[in-house]
């Protein structure tokens, strides 16, 4: 499965001289925490987060003190390059989503922005993203497969998934399991491949594993 397949494509993004009251409503009103700012060529030079956004900007109430608190006279940053992040990590469309997994969990990241081979912002894959790909549905899962394997000239190939686990029945060659399993990594979903030649595994029991 690869990025490209699952992200979300033209991605909310702000400027740098983007107000930040500005960039606040995006987030609230696209329901999401943190976007890519991006230059006019539409490169990526930073990330700005909802709590980069609203940090210093919650003034202290008094009614919550016996003594008020004392007047700063600090002002809270107007634009988004005062305090968006410059240093980012992005991944290729064509990347493999179970990298862009381990970058997310390794970096504690909920999103990364994803760029063309220009080096082009094309898309966001975030943790939602991947979450709703790997709850698909057995009969959904069934479904996709069966239609690419139809696509790819095996019709007969009969493909049964049980929480998420395919049994590809009737690939007969080495060359045919090859085909059978990497057709089934393409489908958003998919977390186990069997592959089985003995029809009685019609109902979701294999005979060989690759």
């Amino acid at each position: 499965m690869l990025v490209r397949e699952i992200m979300t494509p033209s991605p909310v993004t702000a400027r740098r001289d983007a107000p930040v009251k500005e960039v606040l409503a995006l987030l609230r009103d696209h329901h999401i925490t943190a976007l890519p700012v991006v230059t006019s060529a539409g490169r990526v030079c930073g990330v700005v987060a909802e709590i980069d956004l609203i940090r210093n900007r919650v003034p202290p109430d008094p009614r919550a003190h016996m003594i008020p608190p004392t007047p700063t006279t600090d002002q809270p940053a107007a634009y988004v390059e005062d305090v968006m992040t410059t240093v980012t990590v992005a991944v290729r469309e064509r990347t493999e989503v179970s990298v862009a997994v381990g970058v997310m969990a390794e970096r504690g990241l909920k999103s990364l922005p994803v760029l063309d081979d220009d080096d082009v912002l094309v898309g966001v894959i975030s943790r939602s993203d991947v979450a709703a790909a790997l709850a698909h549905d057995d009969n959904t899962l069934d479904r996709e497969l069966t239609k690419l394997l139809t696509k790819l000239g095996h019709p007969d190939w009969v493909v049964v998934t049980a929480d998420g686990t395919v049994v590809i029945t009737g690939p007969a060659t080495p060359k045919d399991h090859a085909l059978a399993e990497t057709a089934a990594a393409t489908v958003a979903g998919v977390a186990r491949v069997q592959i089985s030649t003995d029809q009685s595994s019609r109902t979701g029991s294999a005979t060989h594993e690759e």
